[in-house]
Order: structure tokens, then sequence, then C-alpha cells
């Protein structure tokens, strides 16, 4: 009976390789990957800068030139960025604060008391919002629309006696204002002008006692 031989087959012609490269050649490409993705957030834009609070501001606090430990520019993101914000601390200088902001809270026209570019600015340090009768202005339909600039004028004495002279020049109309006598307000119809405290004062002593005041509307881009 014939022998059969088994064939044997030596560990060594069956080498097994570990899989150690393998793992280190994932591992090198995955700290590569975490390079290349740290490089490229690095160089992401930076987004945008916004005028914000650097501490707690009160309502009626007036923003001056040097306002140092007041504001501080910060960054957001660009999506972030919402109209109203303000980018410069030269457009908060002069205005006050009508609404509290918290530290780190951007600096809004709103919390200003409004686009100045939309409505009449708010009034500033030593300012005044000062009512004239509308009759000073002729007739009511023809009043002054808010934004436009006036004159005062005031007369006094009668007849060749009589002078007239100007009271306020270049006043702003900040609003017009309508009695309602349904509300029992019988003061008539007024427009609101801004002055400084001493032309209020001017004006208050000519309506107290000149005989006849008249505003005047000056027109559009007059020096």
């Amino acid at each position: 009976m014939p022998r059969v031989r088994t064939a044997r087959v030596g560990v060594r012609g069956l080498r097994i390789r570990r899989p150690g490269a393998w793992f280190a050649l994932a591992a090198l490409l995955a700290v590569g990957a975490f390079l290349l993705a740290r490089g490229a957030g690095q160089q992401a834009p930076p987004g945008e800068r916004v005028l914000v609070a650097a501490r707690p501001v009160a309502p009626g606090t007036l923003i001056g030139a040097d306002e140092s430990g007041l504001l501080a520019m910060a960054q957001v993101p660009a999506g972030a960025v919402l109209p109203g914000m303000l980018r410069s601390a030269d457009d908060a200088v002069g205005r006050r604060v009508v609404a509290a902001v918290t530290a780190g809270e951007p600096i809004t026209q709103a919390a200003l008391g409004g686009d100045p570019r939309i409505a009449p600015a708010p009034l500033a340090a030593g300012e005044r919002a000062m009512p004239v009768p509308l009759r000073a202005a002729g007739v009511a339909a023809a009043a002054p629309l808010p934004g436009a600039r006036v004159d005062v004028m005031a007369s006094d004495g009668e007849g060749l006696a009589g002078r007239t002279r100007v009271v306020v020049s270049d006043a702003e109309v900040l609003a017009v204002m309508r009695a309602d006598p349904a509300d029992g307000d019988v003061g008539g119809d007024a427009i609101l002008l801004r002055l400084t405290s001493d032309q209020a004062l001017e004006v208050t002593r000519a309506l107290d006692f000149a005989r006849e005041v008249r505003v005047v509307a000056r027109p559009a881009g007059d020096p």
C-alpha cells in the first residue's frame, strides 16, 4: 500500500505581517489631518468688530470724547452683526444713553435714542426742547416738518417805533405737536425746537413780553 506523505508547511513559510505598521501610518495621517484643520481654522476670516460696553452703563450717561473704561471694541462673527450696531466709538461720542446697557452688550442706535439719520437726534448736554405756539409759524398747514431749520423773530413796540429782532437763528424742528381738545389740551398746536439753554430763555422772554413772535422757515442748505 503506497505511503501518503503529508506535506508540512513550516511556520516560517507563513509569516503573518503584524498590523503595527498600518496603525502607525493611520496615526500619522490623523495627526496630519488635525494640523491641516487647525491651520485652516487659523486662516478663517476674523469676523467683524463692533462697539460694546466695557462696563454697565446707566441710562442718562453722556458719552464724552474720552470714553476710556466705558466702551470697547469686540470681535463677533460676520453673521452676528445686526443693523443698528455701532462700529466706531466716534458714532457714540456726544450722545446720551437712554436705556441700560450691560457689560459686553453691543452699543446700538436704539440704546442711544435712535439713529440720527432717520429721526432727530436726542438732546445733547446743554440742549433744551422748547415748544413755540404754532400760530407763530403762520398757517398751521404750513408748519415746518421735523428736521427743518427755522429762525425765531420777535417784534416790539408799535408803529415807527417798533423793531424786529432775530431771537434764535437756525433752530432745528424736533416735532409738531397737535393739541387735542378732547383731552382738555387748550394750549393749542406748537412746534418743538432744539435750543441751547440760553436760547430757550430768550425765546421764553420773547413769548412773554414781545408784541409778536414769528417762526420763519429757512431754505434747505442755507448757511
